[in-house]
């Protein structure tokens, strides 16, 4: 299947959730810009769910978004749930309470703004800070982000810390736990038996900082030549980061793959995870890592609320300090379960659910 431009964290929340939900209970419609991608997910052809698309953005035509939200929340809605990574606009919102939505939910995922351009990214941070300083209870009955710091980042002095919900990005435990002999197929089918693997998961983009991760890798594969880098996802920046790879000299020991369904057969596969990203609201990639008992090297731009493991190493973006780490990584063959950790935490997939079905039954 071709992978729709739609996997990324906000989504993969949305339907790793929906799949423990009690769906004759709740019936979920998905309103988004882009309803083709949507429709073309593995989730929209089991489940069928309702897809509104939207065709006008507030800053430019506030009025047809308008006229767009209202016509949809016509069909009668007991709960609008927002998931948002910047502020540009809060109409939906308005729109939503002024029709008198019972629940109207903003939810954070991130903590920065992925936009390449250092001119464009300050333009928007202007705004997304204008925006938070107006944002109150007036535009939404309950508030909630995927970690404390995320929370910080879209919420300004109108929200009470103490109304914020934390609700963790979970997982299917279950599905990531170590497998030695699904290591040893997959290291032999990548012909790769001999390598240290070292991976990265996510979008080609500003965020992720795989440039960086381009560099210290070079630099240690310099003095560690059994390192391999293995890195998946999709995005604009594929093309650039493997020209990158090629004037760095490590062309040849680095894998970029596209999107893959089954992240956690490549997890079995790795050494170590690498994750030098510039924000994250909290990393999903990051708390999988660790389901499959990996060693985890990760900027120290990103939440300690994601490490529940002592694998979990925070490093700040200098490429010495990450090229000594990768350097000095070993094969990473006894492992141990993380998953007792991972549901202590809020981590463990059922145990969301149910907790995401109850805040949608009695608010925060």
């Amino acid at each position: 299947m071709t992978p729709p431009d739609i996997q990324n964290g906000v989504y993969r929340y949305i339907f790793n959730h929906m799949q423990y939900m009690d769906l004759e209970k709740y019936r979920f419609s998905f309103l988004t810009k882009n309803p083709q991608d949507l429709c073309r997910t593995w989730e929209f052809k089991k489940y069928g769910f309702p897809v509104h698309g939207l065709c006008n953005v507030e800053r430019d035509n506030p009025d047809g978004l308008r006229d767009e939200v209202k016509r949809i929340l016509r069909e009668g809605y007991d709960a609008v749930h927002l998931h948002t990574s910047f502020w540009r606009g809060f109409l939906i919102e308005q729109v939503a309470m002024e029709m008198k939505v019972p629940r109207v939910i903003v939810h954070s995922h991130s903590t920065g703004i992925d936009e390449e351009d250092d001119g464009e990214r300050m333009d928007r941070l202007i705004m997304h800070n204008a925006f938070k300083e107006k944002f109150s209870f007036e535009y939404a009955t309950d508030v909630c982000a995927c970690s404390r710091l995320a929370g910080d980042w879209l919420y300004g002095r109108r929200i009470p810390r103490d109304k914020i919900r934390i609700l963790p990005n979970a997982i299917d435990t279950k599905r990531y736990g170590y497998d030695p002999q699904a290591r040893r197929r997959g290291r032999r089918e990548m012909r790769l038996e001999n390598r240290v693997i070292v991976g990265n998961i996510g979008r080609y983009c500003y965020q992720k900082n795989q440039k960086f991760l381009l560099s210290a890798f070079a630099r240690a594969y310099s003095q560690n030549p059994a390192l391999f880098l293995v890195m998946m996802g999709q995005g604009k920046l594929m093309a650039e980061l493997k020209e990158s790879a090629d004037r760095l000299g490590i062309g040849g020991q680095a894998l970029f793959l596209g999107w893959q369904e089954h992240i956690e057969e490549y997890l079995q596969v790795m050494d170590v995870f690498c994750l030098p990203s510039q924000f994250e609201g909290l990393a999903i990639s990051a708390v999988e890592a660790q389901a499959a008992g990996l060693p985890c090297l990760l900027s120290d731009t990103i939440t300690r609320e994601i490490a529940v493991t002592d694998s979990v190493c925070f490093l700040p973006l200098r490429e010495a300090a990450w090229a000594e780490k990768l350097a000095a990584c070993t094969p990473c063959e006894l492992r141990d379960s993380a998953e007792n950790q991972l549901i202590k935490n809020g981590y463990e997939i059922r145990h969301a659910a149910a907790k995401l079905e109850e805040f949608y039954e009695n608010g925060g």
